[in-house]
């Protein structure tokens, strides 16, 4: 997580957590990049299966959703992937989105970190850190990550 993000306390069912950049305190509405972690299970879902069945319903959850980039990757030694896309928000904010996911038996963990696109250039090479160091956790699910 980057330095100085505040993890929540209760994040939103389906998560296994969720961090958040520091407030600004003369912007108190200005949206705060963030990064959450889901843990699906996948139900006899091959990776190739669970990540098209992602491609289809993404568009469907975010306004104006725009695949920028996907690749597949290698995380931990489990096929994986990573996706960087561009959404709006209900405030008509642009956002980019970038998502690191990998299967691991019969779970899929997406690590998704969202930011305003003005400000990705910014993070962005700290969030090309976070899949060096994170790990999904091996044996039955428990909602941990690191």
């Amino acid at each position: 997580m980057p330095q100085g993000w505040d993890k929540v306390a209760r994040p939103l069912p389906g998560t296994v957590w969720t961090a958040v950049e520091p407030a600004d305190l003369d912007a108190p509405d200005r949206f705060r990049a963030n990064l959450v972690l889901t843990c699906d299970a996948l139900g006899g879902l091959t990776f190739r299966d669970w990540q098209v069945a992602s491609d289809e319903v993404l568009p469907t959850m975010l306004q104006d959703y725009v695949l920028v980039d996907l690749e597949r990757l290698e995380i931990d030694g489990r096929p994986g992937g990573r996706r960087l896309a561009h959404h709006v928000d209900a405030s008509a904010r642009a956002l980019t989105m970038e998502q690191w996911f990998v299967a691991d038996d019969d779970r899929g963990w997406t690590l998704t970190a969202t930011v305003e696109t003005w400000s990705y250039d910014a993070l962005a090479d700290e969030l090309a850190d976070l899949p060096e160091a994170w790990r999904p956790l091996t044996g039955p699910p428990s909602g941990e990550a690191t």
